[in-house]
């Protein structure tokens, strides 16, 4: 029993620190993303200046300084391994502002092209930062799923041995036999006296209860 306790103690370790330690690396790899996504949104402000002459520029400037916001707030949290449905309210925002801004970029293009503003030089170096952006976002929603996971995965459960009283430890089955004592009232000590039946004391368990007849 003291061998098998040991054996699964010693298991339950080696799983708690394989976990931990593939925790950590998640939490590190969160953190390596998310302020990979900061410093491209960083990049996404400055190129918005090709779009100073459409109508949208305020709104596409603020947007992207949103989005690098957003980012480094994810970046704080995953650097301190914060909690996953923290990360994950955090990745939610980041996201839906990417796309908002993506469909943004679309529309000032669209609309430029039929003179509805004017665009300053190719936009190729905008369209590469958002698609990686868009590829660490994916990534990032990977990485919280892997940490959701773990996070639920049923604990190891040890079993104890449980108290039982000495006359029950030979074998796991047993029952206690009854213990006859013979009584010696009702005949002398050289034998029965004729015609009288046999007093017997029956004892069961521990002998604190008995009865006769």
């Amino acid at each position: 029993m003291t061998l098998l306790k040991s054996t699964i103690a010693s298991l339950a370790l080696i799983f708690a620190s394989a976990t931990g330690s593939a925790q950590a690396n998640t939490y590190h790899h969160i953190d390596q993303l998310a302020l990979k996504i900061e410093r491209e949104s960083k990049q996404l402000v400055y190129e918005t200046r090709l779009y100073v002459h459409t109508p949208e520029y305020g709104h596409l400037v603020s947007d992207s300084r949103e989005m690098a916001t957003l980012a480094h707030h994810l970046h704080d949290v995953a650097h301190s391994e914060g909690e996953s449905f923290h990360l994950e309210s955090d990745l939610a925002q980041l996201d839906a502002k990417f796309h908002h801004l993506e469909s943004l970029v679309d529309a000032i293009e669209h609309r430029a092209a039929y003179g509805d503003g004017h665009i300053h030089g190719g936009t190729s170096h905008v369209k590469r930062l958002l698609n990686s952006i868009e590829d660490s976002i994916h990534h990032l929603q990977d990485d919280l799923r892997s940490l959701r996971t773990a996070s639920h995965r049923a604990p190891v459960v040890v079993r104890r041995p449980v108290y039982a009283p000495s006359y029950y430890r030979q074998s796991p089955h047993a029952v206690p036999a009854p213990v006859v004592v013979p009584s010696h009232r009702g005949h002398s000590d050289h034998g029965h006296s004729p015609g009288r039946r046999t007093t017997r004391t029956i004892s069961l368990g521990n002998g604190r209860f008995s009865f006769s007849f």
